[in-house]
């Protein structure tokens, strides 16, 4: 993905969140800012946006090594998702379509703008995910991944965020009882922490490990970006014949591959909107397939 001004803006914003959560010290929060603005500054000499973000990253990381700014909230999110989740299982067998009902909810899960942080609530979760099952859903496409769905033999699903990572746990049981055999789905999160993304310790905290076989990108960046990926990751997206994406970062990273790749998510920003060719608005919920 080529890189777009409005994107940096974006990510020096992030950098200095991290840098505000990771250390009271105004001296190194202030280093740290600088050297985030300065590597920002150098966006011309990058060939895309993920190598750019993650040398931005490297800068806040070197504040206090091995700690994981977002830990604490992704934690709460976790448990607030997992506090809901039976209410959404039932939901999804209760319903007259539940192929549909189980997609809805793992969008859903991608709908939540889980960087306001604190303003994350239970309600506020709650009501996030009924504005996105009640939002528009394009018919053919739902259709078009279920047919793909019936008839993969191995798929792999690249999660996002944590908290979200449990409404793809729903999703996932429900493909497992009514159209996986065991073994054909295999489900990623990140190889190290980034942001509020998914790790292994949230595939854990949330029980998706054991419905399903988790492996990680093998780097500490928030997209499969598949140069740096490991090669299990690119192997694994190699002999998939069926590729479920989650998320606007995966979406950036594979719009441009040639597989059979499906995108959910929400659309959060203009810049994902126009690569879209403007067929989807800012905060619709939207299964996108890259056919050109």
């Amino acid at each position: 993905m080529k890189i777009y001004h409005e994107c940096i803006a974006c990510h020096i914003r992030s950098a200095v969140t991290s840098a505000l959560i990771m250390t009271d010290d105004e001296k190194l929060r202030s280093a740290a800012v600088k050297k985030a603005l300065v590597k920002a500054s150098d966006f011309g000499s990058y060939e895309n946006l993920f190598e750019l973000f993650y040398d931005i990253q490297k800068e806040i990381k070197a504040i206090v090594p091995d700690i994981d700014p977002y830990l604490d909230f992704k934690k709460e999110f976790n448990r607030i998702c997992l506090s809901l989740s039976e209410g959404y299982r039932e939901k999804i067998e209760k319903s007259d379509n539940h192929f549909e009902m189980a997609l809805r909810l793992c969008l859903a899960g991608n709908s939540i703008d889980v960087m306001q942080g604190k303003k994350m609530s239970k309600d506020y979760l709650k009501s996030s995910v009924e504005t996105a099952l009640k939002q528009p859903l394009d018919a053919k496409m739902m259709g078009r991944l279920k047919n793909e769905i019936l008839k993969a033999k191995k798929i792999l699903v690249i999660g996002d965020n944590a908290g979200e990572i449990v409404f793809d746990k729903l999703f996932i049981e429900f493909l497992n009882r009514h159209f996986a055999k065991e073994g054909m789905i295999i489900y990623s999160v990140r190889g190290g922490h980034t942001l509020n993304d998914s790790t292994i310790d949230d595939a854990i905290m949330t029980g998706i490990d054991k419905v399903v076989k988790v492996i990680t990108t093998g780097v500490d960046m928030p997209a499969a970006h598949l140069p740096t990926c490991s090669e299990e990751f690119n192997q694994c997206f190699r002999e998939a014949d069926l590729v479920i994406s989650k998320g606007q970062g995966n979406l950036e990273a594979l719009i441009d591959e040639k597989k059979n790749l499906y995108f959910l998510l929400k659309i959060k920003c203009n810049v994902i909107a126009n690569m879209l060719d403007h067929k989807h608005k800012v905060d619709e919920i939207v299964i996108f397939k890259n056919e050109n």
